[in-house]
């Protein structure tokens, strides 16, 4: 699963504000005092050759950004080590019977259905309240970070962890989050990550074959990475969907959450989980993947990821029906139609 664009906005509601505004505060002015110039860290010896060579990377793939009509000035100038593999951990709820997630909403930034937690500790405490509380709740490490467009965010050490496709997934991770700094509408993060998702998956194969050729070992690790995630994000849906049909039926709740149980043991064993996961998992899952396939369509409607991003640059809140809206055939509509204008 990719990475959330975690927007740490500086308000939280209720008895949760104060800890919450004191945290992001203490965790945003860590980061930025910590960060050093990427130029810097490339000159530094003390620094491992592969992490080096990885940040290296990062102008020719905001430079590939930008060409394509992403906003990529402000962001990724920077480099920080983070300890634990995160500089957040990301905190998310959903209803025990009901793919209904909890959302935290900010003036100005909109609403979100997850937090992000500079703290591991605060991380799992607020999960294990929100348990206590009643919900499914949810805590894991995000390894990419993002302040949407509130701070100039630097690299963390996390997103150049992976071990197949280092590149590829450094590109993809900086092309997805300058997505956020280039189109982000308050209310809606649905949009936003399968938009996200989907020009950062169609720009990192652009960028691949400009970076390494049409035939490059990079581009056929990246492809099997992507596979093995679509085969695994699919089976989950299946999951997903049973669970929905089991809460919409007329069951008692206590025959609802033993057939719950089996169906999420069942996923766990099957895809070797190292924790069973429940509703809040499997509505993050949703955020991002659910619309994957309209998407795609839309990607290839439009001729590709360039003018998808011109024609979504048009999109407002007010081509929303509501908000936190799961419903995105419309606007999508809406984009291609845009691609089609464009080319006329």
């Amino acid at each position: 699963m990719k990475p959330a664009a975690l927007a740490i906005a500086l308000v939280a509601s209720g008895c949760l504000m104060p800890r919450y505004l004191s945290q992001a505060a203490r965790g945003q002015l860590d980061l930025m005092q910590r960060a050093r110039p990427i130029e810097d860290v490339l000159e530094d010896p003390d620094v491992p050759v592969e992490t080096r060579l990885r940040l290296a990377e990062v102008a020719g793939i905001k430079q590939f950004g930008a060409e394509a009509g992403l906003d990529t000035r402000h962001n990724y100038k920077k480099y920080v080590d983070v300890p634990n593999g995160a500089a957040v951990w990301f905190v998310g709820a959903s209803q025990r019977l009901a793919f209904e997630p909890r959302s935290w909403c900010f003036p100005i930034a909109g609403c979100f259905t997850g937090l992000g937690w500079f703290d591991h500790d605060d991380a799992i405490a607020h999960r294990e309240q929100l348990t206590r509380d009643g919900w499914d709740a949810m805590a894991r490490p995000a390894g990419a970070y993002s302040t949407g467009g509130w701070f100039p965010d630097p690299i963390v050490s996390s997103m150049l962890d992976a071990d197949v496709a280092p590149y590829a997934e450094l590109a993809n991770v900086l092309l997805h989050e300058s997505v956020h700094a280039t189109v982000f509408v308050p209310d809606e993060p649905f949009f936003n990550e399968g938009l996200a998702e989907a020009i950062g998956d169609a720009l990192t194969d652009d960028w691949l074959v400009a970076r390494f050729g049409p035939a490059s070992a990079e581009q056929a690790a990246w492809t099997e990475v992507q596979a093995w995630r679509r085969q695994r994000t699919d089976r989950q849906f299946v999951a997903y969907q049973a669970l929905d049909a089991l809460y919409q039926s007329d069951r008692p709740d206590v025959e609802k959450l033993a057939t719950k149980a089996q169906i999420l043991s069942a996923l766990a064993d099957e895809l070797h989980l190292w924790r069973t996961p429940n509703n809040a998992n499997l509505i993050e899952l949703r955020v991002y993947q659910a619309s994957y396939q309209l998407f795609d369509e839309t990607v290839k409607a439009c001729g590709g990821a360039r003018p998808l991003v011109a024609s979504a640059k048009r999109i407002e809140r007010g081509d929303f029906a509501k908000a936190l809206d799961e419903d995105l055939a419309p606007v999508l509509a809406k984009i291609r139609a845009g691609c089609v204008a464009t080319r006329e």
